[in-house]
């Protein structure tokens, strides 16, 4: 079974990670692998922060489901400029062009 099996709609019925990597039968950082596989090959599957958070997918109604993916894209949009904000003084130092940083880079050139 991959991921999106053990997943159902709707913000109301996220999963909580330490559960679904459980009920996966795989541990917290490979179900992150299979989740990132999954949203490589197309699949939505979001994910809300905090006590009731957990991944989901979207809501069945057309109206939710947008609210849910522009929260899932707020706050992953903010991870990554914190992210990047991070970084830049590190490629500062190292002479990475700030407008070349490569993402998938395995190591500095």
């Amino acid at each position: 079974m991959i991921v999106v099996d053990f997943l159902k709609h709707g913000r109301e019925n996220a999963i909580r990670a330490d559960v679904l990597a459980a009920a996966m039968g795989t541990t917290p950082r490979g179900l992150r692998r299979q989740i990132m596989l999954a949203r490589e090959q197309g699949e939505i599957i979001l994910y809300a922060p905090g006590g009731y958070g957990g991944y989901f997918l979207p809501s069945d109604d057309p109206e939710a489901a947008q609210r849910e993916m522009q929260a899932f894209y707020h706050v992953q949009a903010a991870r990554c400029k914190h992210g990047l904000a991070a970084l830049t003084p590190v490629a500062r130092k190292l002479g990475v062009p700030l407008g070349q940083l490569e993402l998938d880079a395995k190591e500095v050139l």
